[in-house]
């Protein structure tokens, strides 16, 4: 074949060029290679070096979401006291590393909180991985000896998916929910679906914690006698609200209560001075409670299924308590936790009976909702997210997927008298 002077000029830019475009290839291959491991495991760790390798004999910029969550961590770090802080300081360095894993400084950074955080084996891949991609750091001899020790140093027993434990008498049972990945939202033709549902979208969680069943009112009822705390009203009309006027006496909210009922009448600020308390209570070195966010929510509310409810589509009879589910307390009364079978992560009164604070910020749609897990920190966040449906629902709030929001002060009173709270944590 003869080339024209134009051909000529033409081969010899591409010739010039495609080292940088396999370069980039291979660089992009490799970095979704990371996105489909699961965060802090060994097959992460080796997704990582794969991107170093791509990366090596240049210098890619760090993306922004990387930059962010590097000072994001950084900051978190600086406030922390607790293994616990430390951890979750780890886990945000994290995804600056994931999003960039050529940058040694993240490496380095990661594996200082996590040592800090007791978690040596990870802080030991932390540091293997800054050592790839700083091969000729001045500190390499001595961060090759602290790898050494950090591998001989033994780690608190990992507790397996579906364990169940309570760290303190007074603390909540607690279920170890597995990582994984699954379809967040309803599809557009799931019966009773709301406009809020969508879109559908993919997250992907790590493994965590959470409550066997919602706080009851016996859990509650210790924090108020121990700190004489008053929570608001949750209806102003009827004066409807938990009364707790010191030396340890305490009066429920409804003159029916049992100690096994969910806790309601508590806004959102009511619980997040509870888990404040419960974490200062707990043993040292037990990590922190916290509310779960609606991805985990829901993410432990189906259980591995797709279906509308985590039993089916169908809502059948006598497998929650709503506005004609078929159980004895329909429409009428609160049912005392554990009255339905669990799900298959050995979750009972997910769907049905109360609605569970969240910790996410209220938005009308899930347009540019976080894939990791995590709360949704943006939007309306004087309202919060709610899930669950209550015993005066309708059936198309008793779905996994079903959304609602309520006011932080419990001015909203329609829900605020039916809302209660489930416990998360996250694990090391």
């Amino acid at each position: 074949m003869v080339l024209n002077g134009i051909g000529k000029i033409l081969l010899l830019g591409w010739l010039l060029i495609w080292p940088g475009v396999a370069c980039a290839a291979d660089l992009a291959a490799a970095t979704d290679a990371v996105a489909a491991t699961q965060p802090d495991t060994d097959a992460e760790a080796r997704a990582m070096s794969a991107v170093i390798a791509a990366a090596r004999g240049s210098t890619p910029a760090a993306p922004e979401d990387a930059v962010s969550n590097a000072v994001a961590a950084e900051a978190a770090a600086s406030a922390a006291s607790t293994p616990a802080d430390f951890a979750a300081a780890a886990h945000t360095m994290s995804l600056a590393a994931r999003a960039a894993p050529w940058v040694a400084e993240y490496h380095f950074k990661r594996g200082g909180y996590l040592a800090k955080a007791n978690l040596s084996a990870a802080a030991a891949r932390a540091f293997t991985l800054y050592l790839q991609a700083a091969p000729a750091a001045r500190d390499a001899g001595q961060v090759r000896a602290l790898i050494a020790a950090l591998r001989q140093h033994p780690e608190p027993a990992a507790r397996s998916a579906g364990a169940e434990f309570r760290d303190c008498p007074k603390c909540p049972e607690m279920v170890v929910i597995p990582a994984g990945r699954f379809t967040m939202g309803s599809p557009a033709q799931e019966k009773g679906r709301f406009d809020s549902e969508g879109p559908q979208h993919a997250v992907s969680l790590r493994a965590f914690a959470l409550g066997k069943y919602p706080v009851t009112e016996e859990e509650f009822t210790l924090f108020l006698a121990a700190t004489g705390y008053q929570p608001a009203p949750c209806n102003r009309l009827l004066d409807k609200t938990w009364r707790s006027p010191g030396n340890g006496v305490v009066f429920p909210p409804g003159q029916a209560d049992l100690p096994r009922q969910p806790a309601v009448c508590v806004n959102w600020h009511d619980v997040q001075t509870y888990i404040a308390w419960l974490n200062k209570t707990v043993p040292a070195g037990a990590g922190t409670y916290r509310l779960p966010s609606e991805a985990e929510w829901e993410y432990a509310a189906r259980a591995g299924t797709a279906t509308a409810r985590w039993w089916g589509e169908d809502l059948g009879s006598g497998n929650a308590n709503c506005q004609g589910c078929g159980s004895q307390w329909d429409n009428t009364l609160i049912a005392p936790v554990g009255s339905f079978k669990a799900n298959a992560f050995g979750l009972y009164d997910v769907l049905g009976n109360t609605w569970e604070w969240l910790a996410d910020c209220w938005n009308e749609n899930y347009a540019g909702a976080p894939g990791d897990g995590s709360a949704w920190t943006k939007g309306d966040c004087s309202r919060r997210a709610m899930r669950g449906g209550s015993w005066s629902n309708l059936p198309a709030f008793i779905r996994s997927a079903a959304r609602s929001r309520g006011d932080v002060d419990g001015s909203d009173f329609d829900y605020s008298s039916y809302v209660g709270f489930r416990l998360a944590k996250s694990l090391n």
